[in-house]
């Protein structure tokens, strides 16, 4: 009998303990704007994907389906109107003729507009014959979105309407903040004015930004939403012919940061950091390690320092990188996935998890109390702590360079320094730090291979790091 219960609670423990690996490992999953099909070009339906699969989860919206859109401030009926007919100059290298026919934008295709060279061209006026129907949530197509978490609603605005609108995800209707503007796109062929990126920030608020950057947009989720164009970003002088302005970065989207702070991908892998408080854009790098053909539409962040990103023109899979590095790896499974022109999820940049609940009188054992020693260099170097604010890779080094990472640490000289096991000093930089997230190259002198400390610390040693360092 006992031998019976035993095993019944064993296999009970095993179910239980079986059950509760199932529930923590939940998918990734992120909204995103797509079409009905994998590859299709049409961007009116929005979904809930996981990004691990590239399957669909849960259909959000489809354009196929009725749904009356309401005023986001009366609540009432929106009135529905056609949109005017209008006229767009484009450049060709053909004649001076005028034409009348439907006007088809690729709405992703801004990206490859302005690329920096000059040329002679003659202008042509294309006259939009058909009047858009505007009242229907996603007429003419959507590329930024953003996931308000605390409300559960889904913000975003159609291309070439310069108007704010949300999905309810609580009651699946849709509201439009009529008459107020959201943006300067005067149609859908105004590629420099139309609104591509889109994030919910640390601070609650909204951000839209424009394809040529001069219009960062905030807008209030609050019961009395604000709508506030803040102007153009400012490049940072660092910037050099990497302008934020520049054309060859239209497209992509917007990530935002536990500390105030926004991340703009650009549609050609490029990365900016933005302050909100100053609107500086400060460029970091070029995505690394994407396929070819791969524009970065739709971005989202994972955890930490990762994250996911989409593109419009392939459906290649979902690839995350790492804003430290920015190397990228593939995070779907093999096979197609949704081709989105947004992701948006509620996840914030370097955010500190919840540190989870201490266990009421533990037992500690003399032996866990003893702090974790290098054997090898035991008496002979000072005791190393560690940080997650400062982060050295890559370790071990194999290119004479490694990376000091500072995260949210007080603005002020450091030092950083390289010693042997024995803690003699074998060279040293200095650091003045002035952002919340700051990477600096610290390169190393020939130096045999081994192992060597990397010391790192602030004025008056309130801040102290040593880190174990590999030179292969």
């Amino acid at each position: 009998m006992k031998r019976k219960t035993l095993l019944l609670l064993v296999m009970t423990s095993f179910i239980i303990s079986t059950h509760a690996q199932k529930k923590e490992k939940q998918p990734t999953t992120g909204y995103a704007i797509t079409a009905l099909e994998k590859g299709g070009r049409s961007w009116k339906e929005v979904k809930l994907v996981d990004v691990t699969t590239g399957e669909e989860v849960r259909s959000i919206y489809q354009s196929a389906t009725e749904i009356e859109a309401l005023n986001a401030r009366t609540k009432k009926p929106v009135l529905k109107k056609d949109g005017n007919a209008s006229t767009t100059t484009i450049t060709t290298t053909t004649p001076t003729v005028e034409v009348r026919q439907k006007k088809v934008v690729n709405l992703d295709d801004a990206l490859n507009q302005a690329q920096g060279t000059t040329r002679q061209v003659v202008s042509r006026v294309i006259v939009m014959k058909s009047k858009p129907q505007v009242d229907k949530p996603f007429s003419t197509n959507s590329a930024a979105m953003a996931y308000d978490k605390k409300h559960e609603r889904l913000y975003y605005t159609p291309m070439g309407i310069n108007q704010l609108r949300y999905i309810d995800l609580k009651s699946n209707k849709i509201y439009y903040f009529e008459d107020e503007t959201f943006g300067q796109v005067k149609s859908s062929g105004d590629a420099p004015n139309q609104i591509t990126r889109m994030v919910i920030a640390s601070d609650g608020d909204g951000y839209a930004l424009s394809n040529d950057a001069k219009h960062l947009i905030k807008f209030t989720t609050g019961k009395k939403p604000v709508i506030t164009d803040l102007g153009a970003l400012i490049d940072d002088t660092k910037n050099g012919n990497f302008s934020v302005h520049h054309g060859g970065g239209f497209g992509g989207d917007m990530i935002a940061d536990a500390n105030e702070n926004l991340y703009l991908i650009t549609a050609n892998r490029n990365v900016y950091k933005i302050s909100i408080e100053t609107r500086v854009a400060t460029h970091q790098g070029v995505i690394k390690g994407l396929p070819r053909g791969f524009s970065t539409n739709g971005a989202m962040v994972e955890e930490g320092s990762k994250v996911i990103v989409a593109s419009s023109e392939s459906t290649a899979g979902y690839f995350r990188f790492d804003l430290v590095t920015l190397q990228a790896e593939r995070v779907s499974k093999e096979g197609a996935v949704y081709n989105a022109s947004d992701l948006a999820n509620g996840n914030l940049a370097f955010e500190k998890k919840k540190k989870e609940k201490k266990q009421e009188n533990p037992v500690v054992t003399e032996e866990a109390k003893k702090p974790v020693v290098d054997e090898t260099a035991r008496n002979q170097r000072p005791e190393v702590a560690y940080d997650n604010n400062i982060s050295v890779y890559p370790n071990p080094v194999t290119a004479g360079t490694v990376k000091v990472s500072f995260t949210d640490l007080p603005v002020g000289r450091y030092q950083v320094q390289l010693l042997d096991l024995s803690g003699r000093l074998v060279s040293s930089q200095e650091v003045n730090v002035n952002a919340k997230l700051q990477v600096n190259d610290f390169n190393l002198p020939d130096v045999a291979k081994g192992s060597y400390l990397l010391k790192v610390s602030s004025e008056l040693n309130k801040v102290s790091v040593t880190n174990k360092l590999v030179v292969q």
